[in-house]
């Protein structure tokens, strides 16, 4: 069988030091079809409140403290960068103490595994199957046993607060006080349209995928999309790492992707991929949402 070098464009930065979507796409070709990852920031993150995080760390991390949390919650891996900047300045024992006793809920396994690869006992990282917010949410008031210990939620300056709000109202003796910190701001890497442009040009002519990771970036990345792309041109096909940015794009800017991943996580994203390859790979529809 004849390979075929299909571009799919990440629309978001390449983690460091390993990116789990280009070691699973690069090692997993479809029919013959190899992956060919390109990476382009949509977004900067600049971390904030490092200091705040540190005494936060340092004073409420003994488990044996009543005052102390009774875990953490990070739901994405620019919080785990956040974190991991601020490792060597903790003294030795509230580092043994975090790594060792302190639980973590986190939202997916490539948040998970940074963690575990941080120091984090795997046994205390909890959660990485809950796919979304909501169901990581639900997974704490089910599981969390500390109570009436707070949280400590590490987020960025743009999120939804679907998980304190949930843990914070629930009902009775459910209900969890939730602390939560800004570890990071963000901002429109100023560069994207530029390289966007760059890669759309260096791969017309070819089957191509463009993935789109968050609703901002959706924001951000529909000015070149329909500059270029209206509708998508034969062989041009668009998938959303999740349903959060899939209605996003459906009801604010009037795109409908081809794939949409069942969980934020490489293999998700690869499986509907293939899956969408084997069902319309010879034939698709109009990508755009019709107004009737």
């Amino acid at each position: 069988m004849e390979t075929k070098n299909v571009p799919i464009l990440f629309l978001k930065a390449r983690s460091q030091p390993h990116e789990q979507y280009y070691e699973y796409f690069t090692s997993s070709p479809i029919d013959g079809s190899v992956f060919k990852p390109v990476f382009i920031p949509v977004l900067k993150h600049h971390h904030i409140n490092l200091d705040n995080l540190k005494t936060h760390l340092i004073s409420k991390s003994d488990p044996t403290d009543p005052n102390s949390y009774g875990g953490l919650v990070i739901t994405s891996q620019r919080t785990v960068e956040a974190l991991s900047s601020i490792i060597p300045a903790l003294p030795p024992t509230t580092l043994q103490t975090l790594f060792a006793n302190t639980k973590v809920w986190v939202v997916g396994p490539a948040t998970g595994s940074a963690l575990i690869g941080l120091g984090f006992r795997a046994s205390n990282v909890l959660g990485q199957d809950s796919g979304n917010g909501e169901a990581l949410a639900k997974l704490i008031l089910e599981s969390y046993g500390s109570r009436p210990k707070p949280l400590l939620f590490l987020a960025g300056e743009t999120r939804r607060d679907i998980i304190p709000k949930t843990l914070s109202t629930a009902p009775g003796e459910k209900n969890i006080a939730v602390e939560t910190l800004t570890v990071y701001e963000t901002i429109v890497d100023e560069e994207f349209d530029a390289k966007f442009e760059k890669a759309i040009d260096e791969t017309g002519g070819t089957t191509r995928w463009i993935v789109l990771f968050s609703p901002a970036g959706a924001d951000i990345a529909v000015g070149v999309l329909t500059k270029h792309l209206t509708p998508l041109s034969h062989g041009s096909y668009l998938a959303a790492i999740g349903p959060t940015t899939e209605k996003h794009l459906v009801d604010k800017l009037s795109w409908k992707p081809d794939v949409v991943a069942e969980k934020p996580t490489p293999q998700w994203l690869w499986e509907g991929i293939r899956e969408f390859m084997h069902r319309d790979g010879a034939k698709r529809d109009d990508v755009t949402v019709s107004d009737d």
